[in-house]
Formats: structure tokens, sequence, C-alpha cells
């Protein structure tokens, strides 16, 4: 608010702002009147520093003591104060406190102070709303027109424009944007040469040879001084433009692998495989398997080659009304061949061949499966006649389930089974699936029209493990004493998998070892080591736990020579491998498609024969837990004889299958019918046990003779077992030991 000095009288007083006395008389920038802005609008400047002496007269005959102690602060010097007053004195005359009129105004007010409301508001209101910084104050109050500065602060408004500039300011069109921003430009390009400018200057004026080494320095100093005034964040400038860089190229790569991700074809990223799928089609020049390198399977080999004949020669079939199958179903354990197979088929049907993995329809987004079915047959549509290969159908084909957890888990087999023989048939598609679990399967998956062939890819017999040996080893460099029909009579129940990892196992191993080929004892090892792992480096140095496992291998090893239906003896060792602190091999002189009640019966007595040496030998008191396997099987063996394959005459010919599959699992036997099958174990197990303990009994010295031979020589193969129970000359040492 401004401090007024008000009059008292009939006589009017100006009312003043003491503030703008003080600013001029003490020169303050802040009371500085704005020349050019009276120029702008057409008034005459006036001295901002020019005090109306009438005005300040007035002024100071009408302070009060407080007042004046008020303008003891302003600083004044003694000769600008003596100055004003005197001026102020000689200019305008005295006029008295008190004056007396005679004639009475219309109003109190105008009556009071000499003048009107009216003539105050004209006089006052210009000065509070002009926009100027120096104004004129006209009133019929003063004598002179008074000239002060007022400061007025604002914001910053563009100027008042109309018409087409108006316009073009508030919306400018593409020409007044692109003009702007060559016109940005070019101030760029010019600031940027400017700077050239000074940087060469600068560098000229360093370089000057008429300045000693010392100004130079001096010069340089000084430059970095400014500078740093200049800017006074340059400290930290070097780590922002370090961090703005790292952020910026940090955007771009994420830029790039997103659209790398969703656009590339070759890549095949994340984002892709998610939302859009691949298609993996083979080349038939990209597979380097045929039929031929196929063995031990002739039945499945069979009937997919007259598929690739079919799919090479239609009008052979197509003469006669046949048509060409939709599906052929390879079951089989894993590792017999049901991928190479498919390889197979892949590489000699000289068709477009697209293979996929039964789990790579699922995802995690709700219909992605059913799509990727879609993708993958229409596909397959454009290129027919074709061969689409499912490895591990089970993962899509599972059986249909009502669960409520999962609602639409059912949607890619549905949709599967709509593209294989739905409303709108396929022709020329033919859908090869593979798996080693056939009863998980959706029974509307298996019926014909969808998968009219089911191949069996069973375990090699010992002919197709001959063939598959013989395939296998004619890779690598053998040596002489390799028998081929050794070895494939000692890997019974051993995949085309199984026997390639031997053969691979037995290479490594004599390439360690720098034979010059590889014999037959790499073989048999590698054959065990894939059996029962692979051998510790000597037996434990424990001599009881030595002396323990020989009479506990020799007890098999006896029990095994002695019995009539028992297979033939292989070898025993006591060396550990894997879990087991001993074994005891056989090998079946030829192969068996069935197995009798007399074979069974022999087998549980040859895995009795470890627990009974034990407790002839060393007592029921030192019996230890290494017969657990063999107790094991041997109860397995028992439980199928008297369940499964009825073969106890208490409990009869009938069998008593046991559903584990599902969460509650439900007694139906009867406590009598359960107790009999119990007894019936228990007798089997307790009868064997006591013909293993007889025949070790008889055989008392044979069995001590072949402990003392297996802590000597560690390993003994059959015929030296046969020597040794013959009494004939003393075992020869073998390459066991080695």
């Amino acid at each position: 608010m401004l401090s007024m000095c008000n009059a008292v009288g009939m006589q009017g007083q100006v009312l003043f702002p003491l503030s703008h006395v003080a600013s001029l008389v003490a020169n303050k920038s802040t009371g500085r009147a704005n020349h050019k802005g009276c120029q702008r609008h057409g008034r005459q400047a006036h001295e901002s520093n020019v005090l109306c002496s009438e005005s300040f007269c007035n002024v100071l005959s009408w302070l009060s003591k407080s007042s004046l102690q008020d303008l003891s602060r302003l600083s004044l010097t003694e000769a600008q104060f003596r100055h004003l007053a005197i001026s102020s004195i000689e200019t305008v005359p005295h006029r008295p406190s008190w004056h007396v009129s005679w004639s009475s105004a219309t109003t109190f007010f105008e009556n009071k102070n000499g003048f009107t409301k009216e003539q105050l508001r004209r006089s006052v209101l210009p000065c509070l709303f002009s926009g100027t910084f120096s104004y004129r104050f006209t009133s019929p109050l003063v004598t002179r027109p008074l000239h002060t500065a007022y400061q007025i602060r604002g914001f910053k408004t563009r100027s008042r424009q109309t018409g087409h500039s108006a316009l073009v300011m508030k919306a400018p069109d593409l020409n007044e944007r692109f003009l702007a921003l060559r016109t940005r430009k070019d101030k760029e390009k010019q600031k940027a040469h400017s700077e050239t400018e000074q940087s060469e200057r600068l560098k000229t004026l360093l370089s000057d040879e008429n300045l000693t080494q010392e100004e130079q320095q001096r010069l340089r100093v000084a430059f970095a001084e400014g500078y740093m005034a200049c800017d006074p964040k340059g400290r930290t400038s070097t780590k922002l433009r370090v961090f703005n860089i790292f952020r910026d190229l940090l955007g771009i790569i994420l830029i790039l692998a997103i659209l790398f991700s969703f656009m590339g074809e070759l890549s095949g990223g994340p984002f892709r495989r998610v939302l859009i799928g691949t298609t993996n089609e083979v080349m038939p020049e990209d597979i380097d398997v045929t039929f031929d390198d196929v063995k031990g399977v002739d039945e499945a080999k069979q009937e997919l080659q007259e598929i690739v004949e079919f799919l090479k020669n239609p009008e052979k079939f197509s003469s006669l009304g046949g048509k060409l199958p939709k599906g052929v179903l390879l079951v089989g354990p894993p590792g017999t061949g049901k991928t190479l197979l498919a390889r197979a088929v892949a590489g000699e049907a000289n068709v477009p061949f697209f293979h996929a993995a039964g789990p790579e329809f699922d995802e995690i987004l709700v219909g992605q499966g059913a799509r990727r079915v879609r993708d993958l047959f229409s596909t397959a549509k454009m290129r027919a006649p074709c061969v689409v290969f499912i490895d591990e159908i089970d993962s899509v084909g599972a059986k249909r389930t009502n669960s409520v957890l999962h609602p639409y888990a059912n949607q890619t087999i549905n949709q599967l089974l709509t593209e294989m023989d739905g409303f709108r048939q396929n022709e020329g598609v033919i859908v090869l699936g593979a798996t080693n679990r056939r009863d998980d399967l959706d029974k509307a998956l298996l019926r014909p029209g969808r998968f009219d062939v089911e191949v069996q890819v069973p375990v090699p017999d010992l002919a197709g493990r001959k063939e598959i040996l013989q395939l296998y080893l004619g890779k690598v460099k053998v040596a002489a004493d390799v028998s081929l029909d050794v070895l494939a009579r000692g890997t019974t129940g051993f995949t085309g998998a199984d026997l390639e990892n031997v053969v691979n196992q037995a290479a490594l191993r004599a390439a360690i070892d720098a034979a010059p080929a590889v014999s037959m004892r790499y073989l048999e090892s590698a054959r065990d080591k894939v059996l029962m792992g692979p051998e510790r480096k000597s037996r434990i140095p424990d001599e009881e736990a030595n002396l323990i496992t020989a009479y506990h291998e020799g007890g098999h090893a006896l029990v095994a020579h002695y019995s009539k239906e028992a297979h033939p003896l292989h070898k025993v060792t006591i060396i550990p491998r894997g879990p087991s602190l001993g074994h005891t091999a056989y090998i079946p002189e030829k192969e068996h498609y069935h197995v009798t009640k007399a074979q069974m019966l022999a087998t549980m007595d040859t895995l009795m024969g470890g627990r009974a040496a034990e407790e002839l030998v060393f007592g029921s008191e030192k019996i230890t837990s290494g017969a657990s396997s063999d107790l094991k099987q041997a109860t397995a063996l028992a439980t199928n004889m008297v369940k499964e394959w009825g073969m106890s005459e208490k409990v009869g010919v009938r069998t008593f299958d046991e559903d584990h599959s599902s969460l509650i699992v439900v007694n139906e036997l009867a406590p009598n019918t359960a107790e009999v099958i119990d007894a019936e174990i228990k007798r089997l197990l307790h009868e064997s046990y006591e013909r293993a303990k007889a025949i070790l009994k008889t055989h008392q010295k044979e069995h001590k003779l072949l402990a003392e031979a297996l802590l000597k020589y560690e390993t003994l193969d059959a015929d030296d077992v046969k020597q040794l129970l013959s009494g004939k000359e003393p075992i020869r040492k073998r390459h066991w030991k080695q």
C-alpha cells in the first residue's frame, strides 16, 4: 500500500507516495523511469531523478514528526537536502495551514477537502491503470504537472495482433513450421560457425609467438577459470553426457531387439514364437538318414517304406482304388528308433517334410496351441503332398479332461482332431506320430481316418541287435577278438540307442588308452558301464567289506552254476560299480520269447544266493543290506507269478489288476483273498531261499575257493569259474584285472 499524506483544511493537497520520494532522491534503480517506454507511447521523457519542488515542499509541510524520522533514513546528503529545500521555498509561495472560505459547496467532502470525489477519481485512477512506467499527474489540485516514476510488475504477454498474423501465430501451417525449423537450423549453423571462429581465434592467440611461455600459460589458466565460471556444472557435464549416451544406446538396442523379435524371419525371437509361431520345414537334401541306416525294426520300416512308395508313385495305388493313409502312429519304448524312422522318411520321400514336437503347441496364452495346429496344417496343405511329423504326440493328444481348473485344455486336441479328419478333408497330408505312452492318447485320435496304421517299434531281438551292432561297429576300427554273437547275447533288452552308446563309449575308452583298435574288453566294459554305471578305480580298502562282497557275489555265481534252468554265467566281479559293491552278469544262450515257471524259480534262487551266502558264512547276525536290490527283484517276480501269471495253486488262474493312477487307491480284494495272496508270495520266497541255502551248503568248498579267487583276481569270467569248480589247473590271470 502507498503511504499517503492527508491535508487538513479547505485547501486540497496531493496524495503523494513517500516511497517515490525516497527512490528519486536516493537514485534507486527501482524508481527510475523507462524513457524508451515513454517514447514508444509518444510521451516526452523527463529526467527520472527530477523532483517537483512544489510538491516536495507541500509534502514536507504536512509531514508529522514520525514521517520526518522516516525521511531521515533516506541517506540524503546535506547538499541534496539543502538544494531541495531552497528550491522548493523559492518556487512555491508559502500557504497557511488554515484557510477560511465563506462559500459553501454542495457536499461536506468538497467543503472539507476543497475538491469533489469525481475530481479525485479522475486524477488518481489513470495513474493506477496506466501501462507506462512514467505517469503525469494532471489534476486541478496542483499548479503544475507532476511527473513521477511508478513501478508496475506484470506478466509477459504477446502484443495484441489481429488479422492473418494472429491466425498464423495460433495455428501455423506446414509451410510456416518448415520455415521456422529452417530458421532455427540456420541459427544453429551460425552459432556453430561463431563458436568455430572463436575457437580458431583462441588457438591463434595461444600460439602467438610474441607471447612468452609464461604469458601463454596465464592465458590458458584465465580461459579455464572463465569457462568454469561460465559453466559451474562443467564438473559433472562429462558424467551427464556419458549417462545420456548410455541411455540413448540402451533405448535404441531395446527398440531394435523388439523389431527383430517381431519381424525377424530367420531369428525367430521369443515374441515372434509366442504370437506368430514357427513352421519347421525340413528339406530332403538336408537329411542324411535313409532306410538303410534303420536296423532291427524291419516291420516298422516296411510300413513306412510303403507310404514313401505311395508318395513317389501315387498312380500305382490309386489305379486300384486305394487311398493314401492319413496317419501312421509309431509306438514303442524310448530309444527304439521312432524318430530315426521319421528322419528316414524325410530323407527318402522327396516331398516337403514338416516336423513339430508336442510340447511346442503349449504356450502361456490361451488358444495358442490351437492356432499353432491350424498354422501347421494350413502350411502343409499349401505344399501337399507332404508329411507332418509330430514327436511326443501324447503331449498334445492326451485324453480330454472335464476339469474346471483347465476349461481351455481341450482346445488343442480338438483342433488336431478336426485338422486330421474333420468336415474338410486333407488330401495329400500324411501325419506321422511318435509316442511311448499310447494308453494316454485320446480314443478319438486312434480311430481309423486319423491314425489308420499303428506300427509297433519294439526292443530289438537277437537278430536285430546283431544288425545294429554291425552297423555301428562298421563305423569304428575293431580288433579281431570282437565276437558279435557274444556281444549281442550279452545285451539283452538293449535298445538301438543303448547299443550305439556302448560302441561309442568303447571307442572313447580305447582312444584314451591309445589302443590301436576297439577290442572286446572295451566293448564289455562299456556294456557294464551302461548297465551299472562307471566302475571305480579299485576295490574299497576295507578288507572285511571286500570279504563279505566276495562271498556274496560267489553265492550268486555258485547257485547260478548249479541251477539247471538259470541263465548261463558270464562274469562276476567285486569291483564297485555305481551303488553296488559287486556284480554278477548272466548271458542267455538264446533269445527267449516266453519265460517258464522253472526259469522264474531258478532266477529267484540265484537272487537269493547272495543273502544265503552271508548267513551261512558270517551268521544271521552279520547279514548286510547289500541284498536289498536282490530281495526287491525276487519279491516283484513272486508277486507277478501269483497275481498276474496265475502260477499259484491256492490262488488259482486269475489276475488281480492294481490301478495306482488315481489319487485314491481302493483295495477291491476281499480280506481272505489278500491273506491267501500274501501267504503264497511268502511261500515262494521262503522256498527259493531254502533251495539257495541247500546248494551253498552242499558246495561249501567250491564257495570258499570262488571267494578267494575273487579277492585275488577281482574279476572272473565264465571259463575261469568253470575251471575253478571242476578242480582243474589253476586259473590263468586274464586281462580283467587290468
